[in-house]
Formats: structure tokens, C-alpha cells, sequence
């Protein structure tokens, strides 16, 4: 297999997507995220169909190679947020956290067959885990942030908070090639090497987007970095994946058209995978069959630069 990516981290915070305009006091919601693992199946998160407004809850779906969907893992409680990670060997991760501040519950599992394994019990000390952004090594070492603070947690699950410059709040991580740590602190990027951080890049947002899906909604939901150490965003205040060289410079590699918007994305034998969704017209949380509006969609860049859509959910 030729892997074009050594780790990333899936990750989504503050957001509900469709009810920004109906509560100042917003709770994490999931909405983005998107995995490969070694045998070429696409891991993402999204929401579960839910058969009334009450209640909906965070799920990992998989898209199988028979083009079908089915979910792999299921939030136990709601509210809740799902956050995919993998590391080098694309072994997939997914960091849970439900119930409502200041007691959420947070839970990293081992997505596994024939059953999903839980590496971290649910545990509401949120120094010792943390589901803001998460990053996995191939030992499986953890990296978690919380607010503008990052922390390592060992094989022998003893934590320790890194010294970082003053860091913005941290929504993303991922791994590069030679297993430095990239690090989103606001709009920001630097890459950690273990002693010293390095600023890639500034003010990638847009302070007024021209193309933002609805107000409140100027946010990056993930990033990956290739083995030639590009960085990849998905821009979904914007409308657009961005690509981010080494030097730092950095342009738009995919537009999405109305009403889609990216939120997930992963690469895969030098190939981008996006996921995007719509804006739905439903009351609350009514996804996919309850809401045809609202539904996911993977499209994939080719090394060609060719763009071609892989999988798009039909409501029934």
C-alpha cells in the first residue's frame, strides 16, 4: 500500500449546525471528520437518523465497498461529539464525549471488529482526557488539547501538559512525516518537533468569507499533512480545501458548490478524499431519511487533479 499520510485527527467543536440563529449557548455537536483505513474503507462521522427532535446522536459511519452504509459506533448518550483520528498504520480511533458541561463523560475507543474496544474508560477529568483535538502514535500515545493547552498521555496512561508559546484556543493536530506535531491554535499553524514549535502559517481565515454557509459558521473542521509535508484544510467557512506548502504558502485546491460544504478530509494513495454535506430544512435535528436535506456526500481529487464524486447518500 502506498499511505500518503503518517496520522491525522477528525475532529469538530462548538457547533450546532442547524441551530446557531436559536441559542446564544451552544454545545459541541458532531458534523465532521474523515478517515481511510488500510484497505481503502472511508470512516466519517456524522449524526444517526433519529425519530424525533428530542434526541440525536453522534455516530462513526462506513462506507463499505459495496457503496452501502452502515455505522460502526454510536454515541451512548446525547448530546455528544465523535472525533475520528488513525495513526501510521491507519489503525482508526474515535474519541466520544457526551452528556452536558461542565460533566461530560469522554471515552477514546478502538474502532476494532468484530467489537470496538475502549482504551480510555469513560472519565469526566478533563486533564486527564479530552476530546477538543486528539492526535494517536503508532504506540498508541496520545496528543489532546483542551482550550490553548496540549497534553501527552504515555502507554502507561500517566499525563503531562506540554509548555507551548500563548497559544489561541487548539481546534486541530495532526502528525507529519518525520512525526512532528501540527498544531491549529486559532487560524494558526505550527509544527511541534518535541522541542521547539515552528510557525507554518498565519491568518488562514477569512474574516468575511464570501461564500459562508450561515452566519457563525466560519470555522476549519480538519487537517491532514501528506508524506511531503503539505497540509490539507477543510475550510467550511469557505467553502473550500486549502493546501498549505512547506514554505508556508497556501491556495484553494477545491471549491464546493451550493449547497455543499467541506468538514472531513483524508488522502489515500496521493488521492483527497472530501467530505461535504448540505444544509438541510428541517426543524432541529431531523438527518437524512427525516431531512433529505441534509445529507453527506465523499468526493475524491484525483492525482490528475480530476474530481469526481465517490459516494452520495440517497434518502429513501
Amino acid at each position: 500500500m502506498n499511505s500518503c499520510v503518517i496520522n491525522k485527527t477528525k475532529s469538530l467543536f462548538g457547533l450546532i449546525l442547524l441551530t446557531l440563529s436559536l441559542s446564544p449557548i451552544l454545545e459541541s455537536h458532531p458534523w465532521g471528520g474523515l478517515v481511510i483505513d488500510r484497505d481503502g474503507n472511508i470512516y466519517f462521522t456524522f449524526i444517526c437518523p433519529i425519530d424525533d427532535d428530542n434526541n440525536h446522536y453522534a455516530c462513526v459511519w462506513k462506507i463499505t465497498p459495496n457503496n452501502e452504509m452502515d455505522h460502526v459506533l454510536k454515541a451512548r448518550r446525547s448530546p455528544s461529539d465523535i472525533i475520528l483520528s488513525r495513526n501510521i498504520d491507519r489503525e482508526i480511533f474515535a474519541a466520544e464525549r457526551s452528556g452536558q458541561s461542565p460533566n461530560h463523560n469522554n471515552t477514546l475507543w478502538k474502532i476494532d471488529t468484530p467489537t470496538n474496544r475502549a482504551l480510555i474508560p469513560a472519565t469526566s477529568g478533563q486533564t486527564q482526557f479530552h476530546i477538543q483535538s486528539i492526535s494517536v502514535s503508532k504506540a498508541q500515545e496520545i496528543y489532546f488539547s483542551k482550550d490553548s493547552d496540549v497534553f501527552f498521555r504515555d502507554s502507561l496512561n500517566q499525563t503531562t501538559k506540554l509548555n507551548t508559546p500563548d497559544f489561541e484556543r487548539i481546534n486541530l493536530t495532526a502528525w507529519g512525516p518525520d512525526q512532528e506535531l501540527y498544531i491549529m491554535s486559532g487560524d494558526d499553524i505550527y509544527i511541534y518537533d518535541g522541542s521547539d514549535y515552528k510557525l507554518l502559517a498565519s491568518d488562514l481565515k477569512k474574516r468575511n468569507p464570501e461564500d459562508i454557509p450561515f452566519s457563525g459558521a466560519n470555522i476549519f473542521f480538519d487537517m491532514v499533512v501528506d508524506e511531503s509535508k503539505n497540509v490539507y484544510l477543510a475550510y467550511y467557512g469557505n467553502r473550500e480545501v486549502i493546501k498549505i506548502s512547506p514554505d508556508g504558502s497556501a491556495g484553494t485546491i477545491l471549491k464546493s458548490e451550493r449547497p455543499w460544504s467541506p468538514h472531513g478530509i483524508d488522502i489515500y494513495n496521493g488521492e483527497v478524499y472530501v467530505l461535504e454535506s448540505t444544509i438541510g430544512d428541517g426543524k432541529w435535528w431531523r438527518f437524512w431519511e427525516e431531512d433529505p436535506g441534509i445529507i453527506p456526500r465523499v468526493r475524491k481529487i484525483s492525482t490528475d487533479g480530476t474530481v469526481s464524486t465517490i459516494y452520495s447518500f440517497k434518502p429513501h
